[in-house]
């Protein structure tokens, strides 16, 4: 080493010069030792004086057993000159290389100087190397490639000095491959930006194939201010033990937190012995007591249990002194001192003596109200509606179920499902929609009775169970009575009363039946009822029973119907107009005769063609059989050319892609004039995706097609929407005909549709007609047209031919026999 580089150990302009004491080395040794320091801070001496004087001293000993080496120990002596500490403590022989004697000096130097404080910041390689006693040493010259490593630095791993080459890579080779990323990180880091001292920790797979925790400290020299380092230089220390040491802390700090959590719980330690229990002041605490009111005795604990929950407690607690020995865990209800009920959560233990007997009962009980509450909270949640609080569709099925279990069972689910909901929910917004829901609720709440279950099943559709209610006598009265509920307005925000009808249907179950056939029943019952006209309830009939049981035959029936033609045909119901009574033209509904069960009524296979999406084709059959129903009566009335059909369009129909062009290649093949048909979509169907529909209806119109909104709602959420579809006609809702005749106040809507609609150049057409004064009534609030069972049922094709050649009006005979 050269004076320069020894002149990077000194502090300041003052070198700090420390004493070596030789004591019986060799000759070749000291020689060593004489030639190593020569030009460094260091004074030698031998042994022969006293070192009281002495602030430091490095004594250099002899090694037993080894005449040719030296063992170098620093000792440090307080002002009493009694050793404080050996803290190096290394053998190199004697014939060692010089640089490595320099390398051992200069860290007993250092860590001299770091004892004492004196220690200043070291720019040298020499002064890097010397950070720990027991660190391995190593250096790299970058301009060479050469690394080079102390016999200590190998030997922390497990190797002698020759069996690790000198290149950068026998050393990172032994990083462990996660580790690997951040020390080439730190390595390149000071490489390219030399930034002075790094330090970092990583793991190595040593020579017997353990894993050992490294800290290797050091820095990057460079010879020009900020330009790329020339060399880098430090020590890597075996920190294993402290990082299980870590470790081990870490463990015990979370020991510690359980500990501590554990000690917002009340303890308790039950002496089996003496029959004594010892309740620490939180566990009386969270019963509400104070330390000195709650006593010693078990009965202190189990007098204030509930009672359905004691049994279980002491079940429990038996069972532990009975040889139990997993510990357990329990719930139970206490009542506090204020008279409520609180949840506690139990958790204990059993010590035994030698001979196995129970002789104490540890453990802590804890308040879990809180977590109880949001659990019976998130089961509500989970079984009621949101925004009524009743009984939802999940809960309503079970106890369906419940009912259905009992062999005697003969329950009714009867369904209710409000009119024209979804459109007064789209022009009213949710916040309004939502609290006419809250009233409905309310209203039908007001009249369960007994064991009866009402439940919000879906947007606009509750349901309701009759206990043991099965003749149809009583479930029509029943329903009636849902009916009168409903009758009164609903008050809405802006001085709005609402008028809100239903459609009623029902089932009665059979004792093993599904719970979700019995809903389906009870939907479908409601859905035919809607197509039958003015009935307040329709009853799942025996006859319906047998065709859902037989739903997946039918579909097949229904499917080769379509396809093979003669089955599926076209009836006509009148509509009539209201002043002259003047045949108009018709409305097609289609009938299905089946070879073996005869007609089957539409309320069967319809929603099954919904559901299967058959009912796409099924509206192409109807169109196609309007278009040569109105080629042939065209052909046999000339004069009559003004007749129209009406026929009605799917929501699926109008969902497909290709419906406009399935529409126009049906009116090119039978060559119908497009003002004879009048194609007819409920209002559900147009409020829906408003753009598209637009974008239909208009291409619809281009074609000279006419158009008909279909079971219209109620009038003043809806008919803004009338200019931008440009209809041609308005059917007004059946329910409004039924409500006029309960009350004549309820003309006011129909009025009101009438007029706007008029306006707006559409013809009005008044649904369910079933009385002569209904007609004269209609005509005066302004209906152009009407149709129902007063005028005729739908007819099939000949008797509808018949009647356009008797020029079919009011004042003749209505009925005409099939």
């Amino acid at each position: 080493m050269s004076n320069n580089g020894w002149q990077a150990l000194r502090d300041g302009d003052q070198a700090i010069r420390l004493r070596i004491r030789l004591i019986g080395l060799s000759a070749k040794a000291e020689a060593s030792i004489t030639a190593a320091v020569d030009g460094a801070p260091f004074d030698l001496a031998h042994d022969d004086g006293e070192n009281s004087t002495d602030i430091l001293v490095i004594h250099a000993g002899q090694v037993a057993g080894c005449a040719v080496g030296a063992a170098l120990t620093l000792a440090i002596y307080d002002d009493e000159r009694d050793l404080a500490g050996i803290v190096a403590d290394d053998v190199l022989h004697a014939d060692a290389p010089l640089v490595e004697w320099r390398y051992r000096l200069a860290q007993l130097r250092q860590l001299a100087l770091v004892r004492y404080g004196a220690a200043s910041v070291e720019s040298d390689r020499y002064a890097l190397m010397v950070l720990g006693a027991n660190d391995g040493l190593w250096h790299w010259d970058l301009t060479t490639g050469y690394f080079y490593h102390a016999p200590r630095w190998s030997a922390i791993m497990g190797y002698e000095q020759e069996e690790v080459g000198h290149s950068i890579e026998d050393w990172l080779g032994m990083v462990l491959e996660e580790d690997r990323l951040w020390v080439d990180a730190t390595l390149e880091e000071q490489v390219d930006t030399p930034s002075g001292a790094f330090l970092i920790e990583y793991r190595v797979r040593c020579k017997d194939g353990g894993v050992r925790w490294m800290l290797c400290r050091g820095s990057a020299v460079s010879d020009t201010q900020g330009g790329r380092a020339k060399r880098l230089a430090g020590s890597q220390s075996d920190i294993t033990a402290r990082k299980e040491a870590e470790h081990s802390l870490k463990l015990s700090e979370e020991r510690y937190a359980l500990a501590m959590q554990a000690a917002k719980d009340g303890l308790w330690d039950w002496d089996l012995a003496t029959e004594t229990v010892y309740f620490t002041p939180r566990w009386k605490e969270m019963l509400g007591y104070l330390d000195d009111q709650v006593g010693n005795k078990p009965d202190e604990w189990f007098e204030r249990v509930l009672e359905d929950d004691l049994i279980w407690l002491q079940a429990v607690i038996e069972a532990q002194i009975a040889g139990q020995d997993e510990p357990f865990q329990i719930e139970y209800r206490m009542r506090h001192a204020d008279g409520n009920e609180r949840w506690m959560q139990c958790s204990g233990m059993t010590l035994r003596d030698f001979d196995g007997r129970a002789i104490r009962i540890v453990g802590s009980q804890s308040d879990i109200t809180p977590r109880k509450a949001a659990e019976a909270q998130v089961l509500h949640d989970a079984f009621h509606d949101r925004v009524t609080g009743l009984p939802n569709r999940a809960l309503f099925l079970d106890r369906v179920s419940q009912a259905l279990r009992r062999p005697d069972s003969r329950s009714t689910v009867m369904v209710l499902e409000l009119n024209r909901f979804r459109s007064v929910a789209n022009n009213l917004g949710l916040a309004q929609s939502d609290d006419i829901l809250r009233q409905i609720a309310r209203r039908l709440s007001a009249d369960i009775r007994g064991t009866e279950t009402l439940a919000r099943i879906d947007t606009a559709l509750f349901g309701l169970i009759l206990d043991e209610v099965e003749a149809e006598e009583a479930i029509l009265k029943r329903a009636e009575d849902l009916h009168q509920l409903l009758k009164p307005a609903l008050p809405i925000e802006g001085g709005i009363s609402l008028f809100i009808t239903a459609r009623v249907g029902a089932a009665t179950g059979l004792h093993g039946e599904a719970p979700e056939q019995i809903l389906r029943s009870a939907s479908r019952a409601m859905n035919r009822g809607d197509r039958e006209g003015s009935r307040s309830v329709t009853i799942f009939s025996d006859v319906d029973r047998e065709l859902a049981l037989n739903a997946l035959e039918l579909e097949g029936e229904l499917r080769q119907a379509i396809e093979m033609g003669g089955q599926l045909r076209l009836f006509y119901q009148p509509i009539v107009d209201l002043t002259s009574g003047r045949l108009a033209g018709f409305e097609s509904l289609m009938r299905w005769i089946h070879p073996v069960h005869g007609l089957i009524s539409p309320a069967h296979f319809i929603p099954l063609a919904e559901e299967t999406g058959l009912i796409v084709k099924l509206g192409e059959v109807a169109l196609a059989e309007a278009c040569k129903q109105a080629n042939l009566w065209q052909a046999q009335n000339p004069s009559k050319s003004g007749l129209f059909i009406n026929v009605n369009v799917s929501p699926l129909q109008l969902a497909e892609p290709d419906y406009l062009t399935r529409i126009e290649r049906i009116l090119e093949e039978y060559g119908t004039p497009p003002a004879a048909l009048k194609l007819e979509i409920t209002e559900s169907t147009v409020l829906g995706d408003v753009d598209r529909m637009i974008f239909i209806l208009s291409a619809l119109k281009d074609m000279g097609l006419k158009l008909a909104i279909d079971d219209f709602g109620t009038g003043y959420s809806s008919l803004s929407y009338l200019h931008r579809f440009k209809f041609d006609a308005v059917k007004i809702d059946q329910s409004f005909v039924r409500a006029m005749r309960q009350r004549e106040d309820n003309t006011l809507i129909i009025r009101m549709i009438a007029e706007l609609a008029r306006g707006l150049g559409c013809e009005v057409i008044a649904e369910g007609i079933e009385l002569q004064g209904e007609v004269q009534r209609l005509s005066e609030l302004g209906c152009m047209y009407g149709q129902g069972y007063f005028f005729s049922p739908p007819r099939d094709p000949d008797t509808a031919s018949r009647l356009i050649e008797a020029s079919f009006n009011v004042g003749q005979e209505t009925v005409i026999a099939d």
